[in-house]
């Protein structure tokens, strides 16, 4: 007998984003000359609470292109790996702290 589930919009798309996720961190597997700390995705609140920016600012850095995000459903990941690349070349240090 197979069990039917019923989930609201919010639950179905926090499935869908932790299963993305997951196979997004699995693809980096065996990438052996990269840091732990450089797999994965920031959220976008994650982000700004990293560089010490506002929502605006870092929308300020997508559009410039200097900064590309995924998204899944209605969020933006941006790659760990990316940013800190973005963060020791200084190419993020013009924008300001909040």
């Amino acid at each position: 007998m197979e069990n039917i589930v019923v989930l609201n919009e919010e639950q179905f798309e926090d499935i869908i984003y932790r299963t993305v996720s997951r196979c997004l961190n699995e693809k980096n597997i065996g990438n052996f000359g990269e840091k732990p700390e450089d797999e994965g995705f920031y959220t976008r609140d994650e982000l700004c609470e990293l560089l010490h920016i506002a929502y605006p600012t870092l929308w300020r850095i997508e559009q410039s292109g200097i900064l590309k995000c995924q998204k899944v459903g209605r969020k933006n990941l941006y790659s760990k790996q990316e940013v800190n690349i973005l963060i020791k070349s200084g190419k993020l240090a013009k924008y300001g702290h909040r």
